[in-house]
């Protein structure tokens, strides 16, 4: 099968999928209709995913570039206008990912749980970063043996290889800073100990004749 072709069955499975998700009602309840179809939008991601299309930018380029005909509003809508829609459009694909969940054969019986750090900008950034306060958080990515500022997303895989599950997750990591707070011997530990009244002990000697 050709790569057109692909896309075309694609196209008309989810555009279906849609049709009967929305019974005969509008998916928005006010609004203009979109330059681009809800269906167009998610064919472009789900083959873009297919094709190893990454980047937000890259996945309009491309079909933008070499499928404009057959997404002729592509070249109608700017690029944000694009990512708007389609992340307007996230319990649409909730729902399309449980209805494939529920046809795919898998055995949940044996299953793999993974995790993988997302981040959500630079992490030069991370301290002006606005668009996930109270979300995001610092974690450390063993892989690439760096720090970055993100969530956490953990999947649940079941044989053959098919996602039953997935959860976002806040990650948060001590700093330099809040251990050595927790010192006896930083000011905010002497702080703490008159607060309290109590005094660091000094390390019991081991008893005699265990030497």
């Amino acid at each position: 099968m050709d790569l057109e072709t692909l896309i075309i069955v694609v196209f008309c499975l989810v555009d279906d999928f849609v049709r009967d998700l929305c019974r005969g009602r509008r998916l928005r309840q006010r609004g203009p209709a979109p330059v681009l179809a809800d269906s167009e939008v998610l064919t472009v991601e789900i083959v873009g995913e297919f094709l190893g299309l990454d980047t937000d930018q890259g996945l309009y380029a491309y079909f933008r570039r070499h499928f404009a005909h057959l997404f002729p509003g592509l070249r109608q809508v700017h690029r944000t206008t694009f990512l708007r829609q389609a992340a307007n459009l996230w319990v649409v694909k909730h729902a399309l990912w449980r209805r494939l969940l529920a046809m795919a054969g898998h055995d949940p019986a044996v299953a793999l749980i993974d995790s993988m750090p997302v981040p959500v900008c630079r992490f030069a950034r991370a301290h002006r970063c606005r668009g996930f306060r109270g979300l995001a958080a610092f974690g450390h990515d063993p892989v690439a043996h760096q720090t970055y500022y993100g969530l956490r997303l953990h999947l649940r895989i079941a044989w053959p290889g098919v996602i039953t599950a997935a959860t976002w997750r806040r990650r948060t990591r001590p700093t330099w800073r809040s251990r050595r707070s927790s010192s006896p011997a930083s000011p905010a530990g002497r702080s703490a100990t008159k607060a309290t009244g109590a005094r660091p002990r000094a390390p019991s000697s081991p008893p005699a004749g265990s030497t």
